[in-house]
């Protein structure tokens, strides 16, 4: 998993993100609003939301009833400031953290929640054996992240200028089964595809920039790419607009379930 990001990398890019993370978080607030259906009816007790962003799935969460208290953890600075500035609930703490390296003390938490953050975490291994552990016994860990074929048609696009890594590479399902069966009793994954519909390529680079979520891989291309390359990617994606005049943007999405290990 070398190609994955840095924790330094991705903690930066969020944090400068913040501001505007809010404005143009179509996609997360649609995963993130079907991770709450999933699971949110069933939660209770103590609930961490791993990798919390602006606190969307924090503050929803503080506003049920059975649920005494919410914990929004993130590894980027600027994301947990904006959280303390812009929400006012005492059910919710705010902590800046390492998923994969959680300071939170073992068996003290019933639920952990975490939206589109696994695919930040180069060692899910570490991600997935801290939030098991911070689990009480029978407690649950529901998630979301993005398999391998999300963005398939920017990848594609760049494929035909050079072969350089331009897109993040995501963690293929059977890797996370892999790693999540040595930590959890029972793991469930369910699998949909959102797409999103563009004008201009443009305005697809310029959303991935904002949200924090440009090429973060060490494969990726050193120096500034030139406007002839940034051209044939242009001109490629451009072969794809469908009958309306669309650019599409694809995201495979994975829903998780997973049950601690009792004892």
């Amino acid at each position: 998993m070398s190609s994955l990001p840095s924790v330094t990398r991705v903690a930066q890019a969020f944090s400068q993100a913040a501001q505007d993370y809010d404005k143009v978080a179509g996609l997360q607030r649609q995963v993130a609003d079907h991770l709450l259906q999933h699971c949110g009816p069933q939660l209770h007790g103590q609930v961490m939301d791993l990798g919390c962003g602006t606190g969307y799935i924090t503050r929803q969460l503080a506003q049920q009833q059975q649920v005494s208290s919410v914990l929004g953890v993130d590894i980027a600075p600027g994301m947990i400031e904006w959280c303390r500035q812009h929400i006012d609930n005492p059910r919710c703490a705010w902590l800046v953290a390492d998923a994969q390296a959680l300071p939170v003390t073992d068996h003290s938490i019933n639920y952990v929640v975490s939206s589109l953050a696994m695919q930040w975490c180069a060692d899910q291994r570490a991600l997935f054996d801290n939030s098991s552990r911070v689990l009480k016994p029978g407690g649950c860990f529901y998630a979301t992240t993005l398999g391998p074929q999300t963005l398939h048609e920017l990848r594609w696009a760049w494929q035909q200028v050079d072969a350089y890594q331009h897109v993040n590479e995501f963690v293929s399902q059977g890797e996370i089964l892999t790693a999540m069966h040595a930590c959890f009793a029972q793991v469930q994954v369910q699998e949909h595809t959102i797409t999103l519909w563009f004008d201009k390529v443009s305005d697809i680079l310029r959303e991935l920039k904002q949200l924090g979520a440009s090429n973060h891989n060490l494969g990726a291309r050193h120096g500034l790419t030139t406007r002839r390359h940034l051209q044939r990617m242009t001109d490629a994606y451009e072969t794809r607009r469908n009958q309306l005049g669309k650019l599409p943007v694809s995201y495979q999405v994975y829903t998780i379930t997973a049950t601690s290990k009792v004892g």
